[in-house]
């Protein structure tokens, strides 16, 4: 069974994230070759990382592994033309997983020629280097056809939608990065991505053929006819229920016109043993939410505002409580750093934030707002604590107010003032143009205090 998507072609690039699925012992790097006429060609890499290769940076229950990835593209020369590098850390408990890997996304472009990536992982406890290398060429002109991507989850990716651990945006759809895809008995379906560039209007025929490692076709699918732009995205998904364990291609026969194009990427089918060690590592996570009360679910949600995308507001508050808690399930699970491990780190961190904020905050008189919800709390939630902070007790005829200051990246600062001088203090100015600021702030503090701000 084969199923279609037809887009017009756009691209963007998700965040790097981990998974908790893969297959393999050695690092693993592959590349697919996109077309665009104002760079040339633009490169989407993949680099697969064993947690096999690494060793526990330290012990205890926050116990962790530690590895930095660089990618060096170097042309027929031997001269390096980009070098990106980049830092990841995983749980210490997912180390012993079976088949346990991250995923790091990368992108490039390159103009027309030969060129080699070389890949190197460190373990930063052991400062054992595993290396992979790969050679593409560049497009000297417009191709026909992009390469494939192969996938086990592709979904459009509209712009409310939002990119989950591990996907990456590709010509408008969210694409699960692997450098070959693992399918199980009750995981069969496959996906790829392809990208044509007829230069016109057109009409192209697309057939997908599973073939096995001597060349044998094992499954073919029905032509398909697709209507294309001068430039346009075919994405489609294969059924392989049935399919026996062993590695594979799809290839792909795309007709256009009188010309044939074929394109084919590698994949895996493993048996029911990898399904059940997968299971069982997905198993270990804990699910908080389950025991929790209506009033519960509740209280965990109102604090997301901080955190919510567009198309995830406005949905919660009419579902049952069944509903509440699938939710909840599904907002942290897209921002899992590490899918399928018994903690979500960035759920903990953000609610150990929302608890200091709500002791360390309170405010008080009649309404008791939560320390979470008060705008010491809020900017307190979404930027952490502050670098420095600058307290002024009331002095006079200036009432009490506080700075805050941040000096990790760009400096900024925060201006808190206590209005009513019962400890309720409000946001009145900040250099943060994502936060709002009082027009009359100076009016409000007086020259003096004005002046104590710009100094500090």
């Amino acid at each position: 069974m084969m199923w279609t998507r037809v887009a017009a072609l756009v691209v963007g690039l998700g965040p790097a994230a981990l998974v908790a699925q893969g297959g393999g012992n050695d690092v693993a790097v592959t590349v697919q070759r996109f077309y665009r006429a104002d760079v040339g060609t633009t490169v989407e890499g993949f680099c697969r990382v064993p947690f096999r290769l690494l060793d526990r940076v330290s012990g205890g229950d926050d116990a962790f592994a530690a590895y930095r990835v660089t990618i060096v593209v170097r042309d027929s020369s031997g001269l390096t033309l980009t070098e990106q590098s980049w830092a990841q850390r995983v749980p210490a408990r997912v180390l012993g997983m079976p088949g346990a890997s991250s995923v790091e996304p990368f992108r490039f472009a390159v103009a027309a020629g030969r060129y080699t990536l070389e890949v190197a992982v460190t373990d930063s406890a052991s400062g054992r280097v595993t290396r992979a290398a790969t050679e593409f060429r560049g497009y000297g002109q417009a191709p026909l056809a992009s390469d494939v991507v192969l996938s086990s989850s592709i979904r459009e990716g509209g712009p409310e939608a939002v990119a989950a651990a591990g996907e990456v945006r590709l010509g408008g759809f969210l694409v699960t990065g692997q450098t070959e895809p693992v399918l199980t008995p009750s995981q069969p379906r496959l996906f790829y991505y392809l990208e044509l560039y007829p230069g016109a209007a057109a009409e192209a025929q697309v057939t997908a053929r599973v073939v096995g490692v001597d060349g044998r076709r094992i499954v073919a699918t029905q032509p398909e006819v697709v209507a294309l732009e001068a430039a346009g995205v075919v994405t489609s998904g294969v059924d392989l229920t049935g399919l026996p364990p062993g590695e594979y291609r799809l290839a792909l026969d795309v007709r256009l016109a009188d010309t044939t194009v074929q394109r084919s990427a590698r994949f895996r089918m493993a048996g029911f043993e990898t399904e059940a060690a997968i299971a069982g590592a997905v198993e270990q996570a804990s699910d908080v939410f389950t025991t929790l009360t209506e009033d519960q679910l509740d209280t965990l949600y109102r604090p997301l505002v901080y955190l919510m995308e567009g198309g995830e507001r406005g949905q919660y508050e009419g579902l049952s409580i069944e509903g509440k808690r699938a939710y909840l399930r599904q907002f942290w699970s897209r921002r899992d750093p590490t899918p399928g491990t018994r903690e979500n780190e960035a759920q903990r961190q953000f609610y150990e934030l929302i608890a200091r904020a709500t002791r360390e905050f309170r405010e008080g008189g009649a309404g008791q707002v939560p320390g979470w919800r008060t705008d010491r709390g809020r900017i307190f939630v979404r930027y952490g604590e502050a670098d420095e902070i600058l307290r002024r007790p009331q002095s006079g005829p200036t009432r009490p107010y506080e700075v805050w200051k941040y000096t990790r990246g760009r400096l900024r600062k925060f201006v808190f003032y206590d209005n009513t001088g019962l400890g309720n203090y409000v946001l009145i100015y900040t250099d943060e143009r994502r936060e709002p600021s009082y027009p009359n702030w100076e009016q409000l503090l007086g020259p003096e205090a004005v002046a104590d701000i710009q100094r500090f």
